[in-house]
């Protein structure tokens, strides 16, 4: 009996995967998912499962695939801690560089605080006075400050998935950024600026209304040397004139039926998941 229980769950597992990939593919034809690329759809929609999370939820901005990880967005964290029972305060004692945040299990009662400030994140060398946390640094000490007390509070939940989009990026820099200590400065290389929030978010945008073809050619030359990114907003500053530009010759005039098919293709794929 249990060797038919165990054969049972292997061919529902490998059925579940077959209808992932079968979505993933049908999802690549439209501009929008197709800038995850196949692999980014089919990591983010096997997680989401594994977490009991809604896929459509989480490719809608849920979760994030960035080097081959998967991370989760600040308010995709907090609403499962609040949908789970769980409570998140904000201490009154946070600033605008400041959040400092109270958490409590609504299985137990265990309460966890956390909390990030700007000066965190100097001290960690990722602030930057014109990026985000330069320019939003209420959010960001947020965003580090909910992460944090996902992970701490609720591993539960978090299941190796708590880490947001910033993090990721850190956590997925290659050890040649890392200075070796016995090369003269002259001989170290400058690290490779990637662009700002901003610009991810106005070429994803061009990018939804560009030729399919011309977004698999673009992103089969951004994934391989010397560029090798899975992800539009790790693209090095310098390249992103020459994309940006590329992209606006290459957008479509979008035709309602050709959009009403790709919409009726995602709504079946997504009844097979």
């Amino acid at each position: 009996m249990d060797l038919v229980k165990r054969e049972d769950s292997v061919c529902t597992a490998l059925a579940d995967m077959e209808n992932t990939k079968k979505m993933s593919e049908a999802l690549m034809r439209t501009p929008h998912y197709a800038k995850l690329g196949q692999e980014g759809i089919y990591a983010i929609v096997a997680k989401a499962k594994s977490i009991g999370m809604d896929p459509v939820e989480a490719l809608n901005g849920g979760l994030y695939f960035v080097q081959g990880k998967v991370g989760m967005s600040a308010e995709a964290m907090a609403a499962r801690m609040r949908s789970a029972g769980h409570s998140i305060t904000k201490d009154p004692k946070s600033t605008s560089t400041n959040c400092i945040l109270n958490g409590k299990r609504g299985d137990n009662a265990d309460t966890w605080q956390v909390s990030f400030s700007v000066e965190d994140a100097k001290r960690a060398g990722i602030y930057n006075e014109r990026g985000p946390w330069g320019k939003y640094p209420q959010m960001m000490c947020y965003n580090r400050a909910i992460s944090m007390l996902y992970r701490q509070l609720t591993p539960d939940l978090s299941k190796g998935i708590g880490y947001g989009l910033d993090e990721l990026k850190e956590i997925s820099e290659p050890e040649s950024k890392i200075h070796p200590i016995n090369l003269d400065e002259a001989e170290v290389k400058e690290v490779v600026k990637t662009i700002s929030s901003e610009q991810s978010a106005e070429l994803l945008t061009i990018l939804e209304n560009c030729e399919p073809e011309y977004i698999k050619k673009l992103w089969a030359t951004l994934s391989k040397p010397p560029i090798s990114i899975q992800n539009i907003s790790l693209l090095p500053e310098d390249l992103f004139d020459r994309i940006k530009t590329a992209a606006l010759n290459n957008q479509k005039v979008v035709d309602p039926e050709e959009v009403k098919d790709l919409e009726d293709q995602f709504e079946q794929a997504m009844e097979a998941v």
